[in-house]
């Protein structure tokens, strides 16, 4: 369904987890709520969305803190602003404090600096593999429901070439037991993404393409060269292949690769199991 309208369906739908977030500038909001006035599919998908992260993502918020916690640290942070009565010193033993203080402050902002961009790096890592999941949850219990299906690697890999500015490359299916359910347009902290969904024998497997940008931000070393998290029972394997990065979710294990690899391919000489093991 098409609207006449400055919003229509497809960009609705890349647009979905941006708006429930409550991130998308006013006067695109505004167009996303014009449009889901007048599109009931529209509407359903993001009334799928709100309830899914009611029923699963809202019971994993932390409490708030007590009262009383709350007011010790409130008369803590006071009490810091409080002038402390010094002892009369030399001069230049107030001069070797402010000093050290000085070169301790600088030794302090770096360090800092340093551990912060770590663990907004581990934050960002956590986001992509939680988000993945989530949205493989969707794929498989149709929450999120393919823009293009029953198509081949080649007809998906068109379709994404004129809807995203990275490269997506899909590969030929290895063996007759792995099919391509479907394909669309999704996001992961933040980042737009081309989310594939495959059938592997009786297990779904979710792949996550995305642009080198978003992948650098995981802040990843090259070696190993697959990066493998377990979150909430299922398997999470990323890794980057030249410009693009990949994010791959199932319940299989090192299986899952196989949607990719043959069994058999070898990497510098080492099979993929020795690549990954989970």
């Amino acid at each position: 369904m098409q609207h006449g309208d400055a919003m229509n369906c497809d960009t609705m739908k890349s647009q979905v987890f941006p708006y429930v977030d409550g991130e998308l500038p006013t006067e695109l909001r505004n167009e996303m709520e014009g449009h889901l006035v007048e599109c009931e599919a529209c509407r359903r998908v993001v009334e799928q969305e709100f309830a899914f992260r009611e029923a699963y993502i809202t019971q994993l918020l932390p409490d708030p803190a007590p009262p009383q916690l709350r007011d010790k640290v409130n008369q803590l942070l006071a009490g810091l602003g409080q002038p402390a009565v010094l002892a009369r010193r030399p001069w230049y033993k107030a001069l070797l404090y402010t000093t050290a203080a000085v070169a301790l402050l600088a030794v302090g902002v770096t360090l800092g600096l340093r551990l912060g961009a770590l663990i907004e790096r581990g934050n960002v890592l956590d986001d992509v593999a939680e988000a993945s999941v989530e949205q493989h949850q969707k794929l498989i219990r149709g929450l999120m429901p393919p823009d293009i299906a029953g198509v081949s690697p080649k007809v998906a890999e068109d379709w994404f070439r004129h809807r995203v500015d990275f490269k997506v490359s899909l590969p030929d299916l290895k063996s007759s037991n792995v099919t391509l359910v479907g394909a669309r347009m999704s996001h992961l902290a933040h980042a737009e993404v081309a989310a594939i969904d495959y059938q592997l024998d009786s297990h779904r497997v979710s792949l996550f393409i995305m642009p080198e940008e978003a992948y650098n931000q995981l802040g990843l070393s090259e070696k190993p060269r697959f990066k493998v998290l377990k979150r909430r029972g299922f398997d999470v394997v990323i890794w980057r292949h030249q410009a693009t990065g990949y994010t791959l979710v199932s319940e299989i294990g090192s299986r899952a690769c196989h949607v990719c690899h043959t069994p058999d391919e070898k990497f510098g000489g080492a099979s993929l199991e020795s690549f990954v093991r989970l």
